[in-house]
């Protein structure tokens, strides 16, 4: 049933009923299905922040390995929040991935010796690295 003067329908929901002109939105589960990746991102991106402490850079005296941790988990957190909050922001998967490269390959340039900092800085640049991988593609 619809209005003499509108032409609306009346019978119908709001929320049910479509407007012909606007494509229709994605599922709420599809968005969440698509932004998993990037926030299991900057989960880890706030791990390697947090987790820099607990290693005891500090107390070996290798605050290099502390900076890096610290820097390179801010950068990275601030990229994924971006990407998250602008869908449409292009070019910050490069940067992730770039990151993520140098979290992998600072046990090698700074020398951390085989340890448990490594094993971290390790298991976190892999684990950027796969989720920027499979994360949403980029949209120009």
């Amino acid at each position: 049933m619809s209005s003499f003067i509108s032409e609306q329908d009346f019978t119908t929901p709001a929320h049910i009923r479509l407007d012909p002109v606007a494509a229709p939105e994605r599922p709420a589960a599809a968005r969440t299905t698509r932004t998993l990746p990037l926030t299991i991102v900057f989960l880890a991106a706030v791990w390697l922040v947090v987790s820099a402490v607990p290693f005891g850079y500090i107390g070996a005296g290798r605050y290099d390995i502390f900076w890096s941790d610290t820097v390179t988990g801010i950068a990275l957190a601030v990229a994924t929040l971006i990407r998250l909050l602008k869908p449409s922001a292009a070019g910050f998967t490069p940067i992730i991935g770039g990151l993520a490269g140098w979290v992998l390959a600072a046990p090698l340039v700074l020398r951390f010796g085989w340890s448990a900092s490594a094993a971290n800085d390790v298991a976190v640049g892999l684990l950027i690295l796969t989720c920027a991988a499979f994360g949403p593609e980029e949209r120009s």
